[in-house]
């Protein structure tokens, strides 16, 4: 749905999208008060408006973007007044009067683990949020910030590639946290059938990584220098074990994606019905051991 940094998203799609998936079952809606200016959130709202009850709505806050063009340009805020009025606005945009799950965006670097966590767990106590987190933690502020006991939801990148954050989230099981993932797609190059010399527009932030090395996300890692076509030759290996279930290349990583024991939800991406119900498409499929097998072979000393 209308994310944030991967070039130009058709709104009408994206509700369509977010009703689809709503309609085939989906109960968990994942958005942030960033993501498309604003826009994500204001279509989730409107089209889960009188299915409220029905699902759990998280977003995040904290963090602005001083142009939305650049993810270089993050600025934090993680004070309690600034998180009101972060979460102020999402609730507008979300026709709600209070969110589910409410993650800090980033960590602010202007305030402890400790003080973050505090400033959640006074908007909780009001009543304007009922579960509190974080995303995109360090290893060390993690493991501060679930010793305070307040949050109860975190959320991180993980998938066949990703593997950077197993710890956090392995302590965060400990502490008893829902882990949230996201990433499954690994930005597209475990869904879209990439080819190596694939182009990027100019307002997509894997463009940047690819053009200049750099692009204020973690999925950098990804797409600078050579790894793009690296892990894109990683995903055509992985494409033809798909195609024995008759299944795209993103419905057999989804598949694969929600057997992840470092998750107990995982996220992916989608810009219209039809990406929907294909990601979908794999659920109820049984994968065979070997295959299974044969994927943690292809992946096995590439993944970061």
């Amino acid at each position: 749905m209308i994310s944030q940094g991967y070039g130009r998203v058709d709104r009408d799609d994206a509700r369509s999208a977010v009703a689809t998936a709503r309609e085939l079952g989906v109960t968990f809606f994942d958005t942030a008060h960033f993501y498309g200016g604003g826009h994500a959130e204001t279509i989730v709202g409107e089209m889960l408006e009188g299915h409220r009850d029905e699902v759990t709505i998280c977003t995040k806050g904290g963090v602005r973007y001083t142009d939305l063009t650049d993810l270089r340009t993050l600025q934090c805020d993680a004070t309690v007044d600034g998180l009101r009025n972060f979460i102020d606005e999402s609730l507008t945009r979300l026709r709600t009067d209070h969110i589910d799950v409410y993650l800090l965006h980033q960590f602010d670097p202007a305030l402890t683990p400790e003080q973050q966590m505090e400033n959640l767990a006074v908007l909780k106590s009001e009543g304007l949020v009922s579960d509190v987190g974080f995303c995109n933690f360090g290893a060390e502020a993690c493991r501060r910030a679930l010793v305070t006991g307040i949050p109860t939801f975190v959320e991180y990148s993980c998938s066949l590639l990703d593997r950077r954050y197993a710890a956090d989230l392995a302590l965060a099981r400990e502490q008893g946290c829902m882990r949230i993932t996201f990433g499954s797609f690994v930005h597209g190059i475990l869904a879209e059938g990439f080819r190596a010399d694939h182009e990027f527009d100019e307002d997509d932030w894997r463009g940047r990584s690819r053009r200049e090395g750099s692009s204020g996300t973690s999925g950098n890692a990804f797409f600078a220098g050579d790894a793009f076509e690296h892990y894109v030759a990683v995903a055509d290996q992985i494409a033809g074990i798909a195609e024995k279930y008759d299944l795209s290349l993103a419905a057999f990583v989804l598949a694969l994606s929600v057997r992840e024991p470092l998750s107990d939800i995982a996220l992916y991406g989608c810009r219209n019905a039809h990406e929907v119900r294909d990601g979908l498409s794999g659920m109820s499929v049984e994968l065979a051991a070997d295959d299974l097998d044969e994927v943690r072979r292809i992946v096995e000393g590439v993944e970061r």
